[in-house]
């Protein structure tokens, strides 16, 4: 058999103007089957919407704790169509792989500096699209948040965009805590822009005090939402 390769993201015709209900009809279709599946089997809570501009680009960075993150971001912002940065393996998949592409996500090559993946983000912001980055590159475990990529920074850098915070919380709950205890949502919350402006330095240290910045407001939102998740 021969090897299964990942092609490379061809980002969907779109215009350079901002758009509204930018969303495709397949991602609304599974926009409201998820959203409407969360809220069935454990609850849905989506604060600071307001901070979501309601259209141009947006460049969004969460924490990630499991592979439900990305569904329960992804139909939780009405309008925008948000598309993720997923690792190359998942495309590979002979069901998952056709589903994300078809979602708008794009792969990235999680062992190296991926140019290939950054441009294709890149070309989503120009063209005033959503797109959402894990910037761990891997998923935490429920612990402590693990060190952080600077190729956010340098994305927000280059489109000129502020990174607006993520903060998700209860996401392994469905998957491996329900018989742990009572019934907890999935829980999401936004926090106010970050923005590259005004930060000193140059070059990876520059892009070091960005990524710490937004980092530092994750943290900070998580930590308000563990103390109300009792």
């Amino acid at each position: 058999m021969g090897e299964n390769r990942v092609g490379p993201y061809n980002p969907p015709a779109m215009s350079a103007a901002p758009v509204v209900n930018e969303a495709t009809p397949f991602f609304r279709l599974a926009r409201w089957v998820l959203r409407t599946g969360f809220g069935l089997a454990q609850g849905m809570r989506v604060e600071g919407l307001q901070w979501i501009p309601a259209s141009g680009p947006c460049l969004i960075a969460a924490n990630h704790v499991s592979w439900l993150d990305p569904p329960a971001l992804g139909c939780c912002v009405p309008q925008r169509q948000l598309h993720f940065m997923a690792k190359k393996e998942l495309f590979t998949r002979p069901v998952l792989g056709p589903l994300i592409r078809a979602l708008g996500s794009f792969p990235v090559d999680r062992g190296q500096a991926d140019r290939a993946s950054l441009r294709a983000a890149l070309q989503l912001l120009q063209a005033g699209r959503t797109v959402c980055v894990f910037p761990e590159g891997t998923r935490s475990d429920g612990g402590p948040m693990k060190p952080w990529y600077t190729g956010l920074a340098l994305l927000a850098q280059q489109a000129n965009v502020d990174i607006i915070p993520a903060a998700v919380l209860n996401s392994r709950w469905l998957l491996e805590e329900r018989r742990r205890g009572k019934r907890k949502p999935m829980w999401i919350r936004f926090g106010p822009p970050v923005s590259t402006e005004g930060v000193e330095g140059r070059g990876r240290e520059r892009m070091e005090q960005i990524q710490d910045r937004c980092r530092a407001r994750v943290e900070e939102l998580l930590a308000g939402m563990r103390e109300e998740n009792f």
